[in-house]
């Protein structure tokens, strides 16, 4: 199997999410604009993180659309988008500049990937991707 597998064409959307994620993690906390609604962060965090496991699924549709290893899949998803987060608010605490972690960060995080899972279906009925 090739080394950079990981950037065949059904992963690259996700790659380039996934960098996407370490880069907006990883910017100076100070030069973040202060949006002044209540905890709009949070919806973003949950946003950013639906966006992942929908293009995990879309990425990993052979098997999802297989009934049997769907739960699989689902489990797998939902974890590495907790990892994920996780480990991005550990950067964000330890080695980024002007960040820190939050665990309603992490929290916001979980939720994202589990919603992106449950809503999957309903965006894949309004936006069908064949793969």
């Amino acid at each position: 199997m090739n080394k950079l597998s990981f950037l065949h064409s059904k992963y690259l959307p996700t790659t380039i999410w996934l960098l996407v994620i370490l880069v907006l993690s990883g910017y100076p906390g100070n030069h973040v604009p202060k949006i002044p609604i209540w905890q709009f962060d949070k919806l973003v965090h949950a946003i950013i993180y639906s966006v992942l496991s929908i293009l995990l699924i879309i990425a990993f549709q052979k098997q999802y659309v297989q009934e049997q290893n769907r739960f699989r899949v689902v489990i797998f998803i939902i974890l590495f988008g907790i990892s994920f987060g996780g480990f991005m608010e550990i950067l964000q605490n330890y080695i980024f500049i002007n960040r820190s972690g939050n665990w309603y960060d992490f929290i916001a995080n979980t939720f994202g990937a589990i919603f992106g899972v449950l809503f999957y279906p309903l965006i894949n009925k309004l936006l069908p991707i064949k793969r």
